[in-house]
């Protein structure tokens, strides 16, 4: 495995798919190991955990369906590529607008829905302690069009394939990712302060 594969995971998978190595199925298989837990993390940021499993069902049955009929073009094969994660990202943020408006009161906007205060399945998306504490407060403090771009950032999903999702440009993913992360610099800075007094 060359060093661009270890960024990118997805991509020997693909290769041997594409090869007859493996049968759809087994890629399958595999693809959801590698993405299970972000599409869980990603779900479980947002909504409350039941939901989150119920969505989850629904975001692998739909790439399941995608899978049976996935091309396998050239632009898959630069090291960069992640076209299955784009995808997972893609359908977990049509499937939760979806769930969104099946919970809109009558007099609610999209707009109204605030972040849901659990993080149940951020210790799936990173397992270091440091960075759930960080999600778990970005849930708390970020707005929810910020949060969006911080969960596709850590999850390695492209910029180009986030702003496509999202219906933005670049620059403002680059603006709300910046957002993002100050909001969360603001908001650890007096409790990092409050540890080194008891440290010291």
């Amino acid at each position: 495995m060359t060093a661009a594969d270890a960024t990118t995971p997805e991509l020997p998978i693909l290769r041997a798919r594409a090869q007859g190595k493996l049968s759809g199925d087994e890629a399958f298989g595999q693809l959801y190991e590698l993405y299970a837990p972000k599409v869980l993390g990603w779900l479980g940021m947002r909504v409350n955990p039941a939901d989150a499993d119920d969505l989850f069902q629904d975001v692998w049955t739909v790439f399941y369906g995608r899978w049976s009929r996935w091309q396998f073009t050239p632009e898959m094969q630069a090291p960069e590529a992640r076209p299955v994660l784009s995808f997972l990202f893609r359908t977990c943020h049509f499937v939760l607008q979806g769930h969104r408006r099946r919970m809109l009161r009558p007099n609610q906007s999209l707009a109204d829905i605030e972040v849901a205060d659990g993080v149940h399945g951020a210790e799936q998306v990173q397992r270091k302690a440091e960075l759930g504490r960080c999600l778990e407060r970005a849930c708390k403090v970020c707005r929810p069009e910020e949060l969006d771009v911080l969960l596709a950032k850590l999850a390695g999903v492209p910029a180009r394939e986030t702003a496509r999702t999202l219906q933005i440009t670049e620059a403002v993913v680059d603006h709300r990712f910046r957002k993002a992360l100050a909001r969360l610099q603001k908001d650890l800075a007096p409790q990092r302060g409050r540890e080194k007094k008891e440290e010291a």
